[in-house]
Formats: C-alpha cells, sequence, structure tokens
C-alpha cells in the first residue's frame, strides 16, 4: 500500500467521522435553538406583566379622551369610583390623577376604592341632541377585555 492509498482511506474514513459528528451536533444545535425560541416567547408575556407593573405600558386617562383612537388597545391603571350594574354585564368608573372614565364589562364589577390595571378598547358612543344643533356630546369609554391585576382597600 502506497501513501497515496493510506491518506485516501484515511481521509475517506475521517469526512464520515466528520459528517456523523458534524450532523450530532447540528441536532443538538437545533434542539439548544429550539428550547431558546420557545423560552423568549414565554418570557415575551413576562415582558408585558412588568411593563404594566412599572406603569411603561399604561395609558393616562386624559390622554384617551382628547386622543384615542377607536378599537385601539389600551391598558390603564386606576381607582374604582363608582359603579353601575346591568342585567348580565356592568360598568364602573375608573380614576386615575389625569382624569376618570367608564369602563364596561361582562365580568363581576369591582368592589368600590379597588386600584385595578386592565388591559381594554377604547370605544365611542356618539349622543346627537337637537337641542343643542345637533351637537355630539357623546363621549369615550373602554370595552374591558383583561383584568390584570386588582388591590382591593375594603372601601365600600
Amino acid at each position: 500500500m502506497n501513501y497515496m492509498q493510506i491518506f485516501h482511506r484515511f481521509s475517506s474514513w475521517f469526512l464520515l467521522l466528520n459528517s456523523a459528528l458534524l450532523n450530532s451536533l447540528f441536532d443538538k444545535f437545533r434542539i439548544i435553538l429550539m428550547m431558546f425560541l420557545v423560552t423568549g416567547l414565554i418570557s415575551c408575556s413576562q415582558i408585558t406583566q412588568t411593563a404594566i407593573k412599572l406603569n411603561l405600558n399604561v395609558s393616562r386617562i386624559d390622554q384617551i379622551q382628547t386622543k384615542g383612537k377607536i378599537d385601539n388597545q389600551v391598558y390603564l391603571k386606576g381607582t374604582v369610583e363608582s359603579r353601575a350594574p346591568f342585567i348580565e354585564t356592568g360598568a364602573y368608573e375608573l380614576t386615575d390623577n389625569t382624569g376618570s372614565i367608564w369602563i364596561f364589562t361582562t365580568a363581576e364589577l369591582p368592589k368600590i376604592g379597588t386600584e385595578i390595571t386592565i388591559k381594554g378598547k377604547i370605544r365611542y358612543q356618539s349622543i346627537v341632541v337637537s337641542e343643542l344643533g345637533n351637537q355630539d356630546v357623546g363621549d369615550f369609554y373602554i370595552e374591558e377585555l383583561e383584568r390584570i391585576e386588582e388591590d382591593n382597600d375594603e372601601q365600600q
């Protein structure tokens, strides 16, 4: 056997060994990459929750009443000032240091004095009064989508 034959057999064996090792490493890399992606997706909801607790995503009520874009989702944090129960639904007035707004919900109404954080959708109810020259005296309100956090002070 000459040197070329030895080199040829050795290189073929070496390439086969390397391709098997590379496939094994690639499979492990792919599994690790999937684990990182899943972990990242799970932690996205934790980032949102942390941002809400730090008031980073929370809108001010006065901004909604002046610049509210209908159907936009918002996070609001405030204190429940009053309640209006209806059949199968209800509403409560949420107040922060900039103003107040009514929140319509199908969930159980929170108690007065409760500090609450919600996710909701901006809505507008038009009310045209003909006696005022067909002036629209409607107002913005929020349709509650989710209650994020609730701290009850038992002041009812």
